[in-house]
Parts: structure tokens; C-alpha cells; sequence
């Protein structure tokens, strides 16, 4: 960074973005960030604000300036053949927080632990506000398909039972039947219907056809901020805090890449209909919606790994004997959630993981994670438990699976298990 004291109060800020478009990974050009971190503290720093407390901003450049710092909303006008310049009067508040978070997604922009102790730090200093809880809200989607209908009912009330007073809104299409949709209104998510959004590069009756569906969460504007949570997780502490960040906060998944199992954005249909133009020009690396967005998100604000608790960062460990008793002993859980990868819990006969009876899915096996989410399941309404049944089709298939373990003599013998999961007589 430049020395800002060495600067006078400027009443515009004009950059040149570097962008080697069409090269591959042009968006994770170091030099392209640095330049748009030091337009942003000089706006913050030096930048004269008018009447309305905002700063003018010019780019020079044929990409399009990166949106995690200048908002498509503030974008007043762009012009230009090959190379252009864009016009911009950020929210200097929104910016300035930004700007206050560690550079780049190695470091953790929420400090919650401290050497190992729970340590909650006082947000509200980079906070824009304390937030309004009219304007805040938990969201989840389901679409295509009624397979995680159970998993969404269960995302509900581990919400509630965490004291949140913030809004579960449920995005869903006509896929979900009455019945269900009626569950999950009692299990407390207030619905609303969506058209599905389909995946330009998807095969056709793939299971990653429609996921682009998830862009619909930046039309929820009657909201300022949405806490976007996957409907094979269940919370265990409560996750207001993050409404203290801004777009785009989540944890790492690998490397550089988040997962968008659970993620803080900000609703906007300015955002909206960026992404609908970008989605057939942008490659997404896993094919799905979480490849796309870390394609357009490319730095973001990395969230501790306990938020969004991947189930195989501790499965099939040697130390998953210390883990049980350090999360599910006396003590509450120090997991701010955890994130069931793989067959989920509702999939499986309650008596153990079904993952281990398949080869390449025992990395997602862990029998503890297994009895957690089921004592979630049996502390909810009877009514609501009866949504979480296994279908005669998914039977036949847990079967197959048991009989093939039981031939290859898999070592964890999971197989040996007698099952007395009722559902499998109902």
C-alpha cells in the first residue's frame, strides 16, 4: 500500500485495472487485486464525499472492475469500444468495510477463537450497523427434487432451537407437493416459489441441471443481508454474528476455493442479472453453482472451518473417539454446525453411516456425526419426523449396498450391524 498520508483529499480517484482476459485464471491476477485494494483506500482515505457521503471512482479497463469490492449498484455509467471506463459512486460505508478485513481469503475475517479458546470479539467496529432483523434472514432452496425435504425440515428447527429471531425464508418450486410444503411451513420456514434457473452447461436430467437456482437468493431484496444455508446441514450455535460481514463471507473448502454450503451475500438484482449474463461465459471448475460463484467471487472473506464444519474434516480420523467426547459430551458443541456430505443421515438406516458400505464414499463416513443429526430428528414433533421416511426404491438400494460390503468383507464391517431402524418395515 502507498503512503495515504503523503495524498491530499481527492474529488475523484482514476485507476488503470490491469486484465489479461482471455488468459486463463485472468480474474486471480495478483496485481489485478492490488491495484483495486489501493482505488479502494484511497476512496476511503482520501476521497472527498458529497452530499450524499460518496466518493467518485473511473476505471480504465476492458474487465469489468472486480464486484467484491465495487458493487454493480453503485455503477453510474460505462462506456467504450475494446477498452473501457467505468463510472462509480460506492456505498463509502460498505467499502470501508471491506477494506478494514484481511487482504485476500488466507486470513480469517472473523476472529472467534484465539489459540484454541472461544473468544467472541466485538464485531459492531466493522460493522455498517447493528443490523435490522426485519432485514436479515437465514435462506435455503429446494428445487427438482422433494430428496431433501427432510433435511430442510431439520435445517429449520436446529435454526430455531439456536434462539435466531431472524426469518427463514424457503425458496422452492413446484416440484414440492402440498403435503410437504406444508411441513416445512410448520417446521418454521416462510416459503416462497421460484422458477428454477437452469445450468446452460449441464446434461440434461443431471443432478447439477438446475443448480444455478441458487442466484435466486439475490432477488430476496426486501432484505439487506441472507445467511444462505444447504439443506444437509444442521446448526449447532447460533450464526447472527455473521450477519456482520459482508458479501461474500464463507469458509474455505480448498486452497483458495469456498464452500457455498453456507454463505453470507447481499440481495441485489443488479447482482442477479450480472450472474444470468455471466452464467455461459463463465466455466464453472465443478460444474455447479460453488464453481461458478468462486469464478465471480475470487477474493472473499474466509470464515472459520467450525461455521460451516465439512463432515469429512473429521470422519474415519484415528481421533474421532476425542472428537465425540469433545463435541457431544457434557460440554455443548464448540461446531457452529456441520455439513453432511456425502449419503445423508435420512438416506441412511438410522443404526450407523451408510457411506462405509460404499468404497468411494467412506471418506464421508463418520458414525458420530451419524448419531447427532438422528438426535436432532427424535427431539422434533412426531408429525414432522414422519417427512424423513425411506421410499421402497432407497430400500432396495441400502440392501444392495449391504450385500456388496458383506461380500468384499469391508474391514469396518458396518455390515455385521443388525438393523433396527423401523422405517425400514413402514
Amino acid at each position: 500500500m502507498p503512503d495515504f498520508d503523503q495524498y491530499s483529499y481527492m474529488d475523484m480517484i482514476v485507476a488503470k485495472l490491469p486484465c489479461k482476459i482471455p488468459e486463463e485464471g485472468w480474474n486471480r491476477d495478483v496485481f489485478r487485486l492490488q491495484v483495486h485494494l489501493i482505488a479502494a483506500n484511497l476512496a476511503v482515505k482520501r476521497g472527498r464525499r458529497d452530499w450524499e457521503k460518496r466518493t467518485k471512482l473511473v476505471f480504465l479497463s476492458k474487465c469489468m472492475p472486480m464486484v467484491e469490492l465495487f458493487r454493480c449498484d453503485d455503477l453510474v455509467r460505462q462506456e467504450g469500444e475494446g477498452e473501457y471506463w467505468w463510472y462509480y459512486t460506492p456505498d463509502m460505508v460498505k467499502l470501508e468495510q471491506k477494506v478494514s478485513l484481511p487482504i485476500g481469503s488466507c486470513n480469517l475475517a472473523l476472529p472467534l477463537w484465539e489459540k484454541g479458546v472461544d473468544k467472541i470479539y466485538d464485531v459492531s467496529k466493522i460493522s455498517p450497523s447493528k443490523g435490522n432483523e426485519k432485514r436479515e434472514a437465514y435462506a435455503t432452496i429446494l428445487h427438482s427434487s422433494e430428496a431433501y425435504v427432510c433435511g430442510a425440515i431439520i435445517l429449520a428447527q436446529t435454526l430455531l432451537r439456536t434462539g435466531t429471531k431472524r426469518d427463514l425464508i424457503l425458496l422452492l418450486d413446484n416440484s414440492i407437493s402440498e403435503s410437504k410444503r406444508a411441513a416445512l411451513s410448520r417446521a418454521g420456514w416462510k416459503i416462497r416459489f421460484i422458477k428454477r434457473i437452469r445450468n446452460p452447461r449441464a446434461e440434461k436430467y443431471s443432478y447439477n441441471e438446475y443448480n444455478y437456482s441458487k442466484f435466486r437468493l439475490w432477488q430476496l431484496t426486501d432484505y439487506d443481508k441472507i445467511i444462505f444455508i444447504d439443506s444437509d446441514i444442521i446448526v449447532l450455535r447460533n450464526l447472527d454474528i455473521v450477519f456482520n460481514f459482508p458479501q461474500m463471507s464463507a469458509t474455505g473448502n480448498d486452497g483458495s476455493i469456498f464452500n457455498s454450503g453456507i454463505m453470507l451475500i447481499e440481495p441485489s438484482n443488479c447482482t442477479f442479472n450480472m450472474l444470468m449474463r455471466r452464467r455461459k461465459d463463465i466455466i464453472s471448475y465443478n460444474g455447479g453453482d460453488q464453481g461458478f460463484l468462486n469464478e465471480v467471487y475470487v477474493w472473499w472473506h474466509r470464515l472459520p472451518r467450525r461455521v460451516n464444519f465439512l463432515k469429512n474434516f473429521w470422519s474415519n480420523s484415528s481421533i474421532e473417539a476425542s472428537v465425540k467426547n469433545q463435541l457431544f459430551g457434557s460440554d455443548p458443541p464448540k461446531l457452529y454446525s456441520i455439513h453432511y456430505l456425502g449419503l445423508k443421515p435420512w438416506l441412511c438406516y438410522r443404526d450407523y453411516d451408510c457411506n462405509w458400505d460404499i468404497p468411494d464414499q467412506r471418506v464421508y463416513a463418520s458414525d458420530v456425526a451419524h448419531m447427532r443429526w438422528w438426535k436432532l430428528h427424535d427431539a422434533m414433533d412426531e408429525s414432522l419426523q414422519k417427512f424423513c421416511g425411506l421410499s421402497k426404491k432407497r430400500k432396495i438400494e441400502l440392501e444392495w449396498d449391504r450385500k456388496n460390503a458383506r461380500k468384499m468383507r469391508s474391514h469396518d464391517e458396518h455390515w455385521r450391524i443388525n438393523v433396527t431402524d423401523p422405517r425400514r418395515y413402514i
